[in-house]
């Protein structure tokens, strides 16, 4: 039996594909059915760890620049 080697990505938090993947992963904690294999970066314990770090600094990022603007617009210096 041979088997098929998927190849793996750089998981990108911005990347509207990556995310739905970890989601569906957080719903049935198994990758085994994702169409996406993420690389491991050894700096992490794994890659369901490396991927909620990586998606939840993203959230945080993008919740920052809001909070930025919204300050910027009302004239309030940061």
């Amino acid at each position: 039996m041979l088997l098929k080697r998927r190849e793996t990505i750089v998981f990108n938090p911005s990347d509207r594909e990556h995310r739905a993947a970890v989601r569906a992963f957080l719903k049935r904690m198994a990758w085994a059915d994702s169409p996406l294999r993420f690389s491991y970066n050894s700096a992490f314990g794994s890659v369901a760890e490396q991927v909620q770090t990586r998606l939840l600094q993203w959230y945080l990022e993008q919740e920052e620049a809001k909070l930025n603007k919204g300050k910027k617009i009302s004239g309030v210096s940061a």
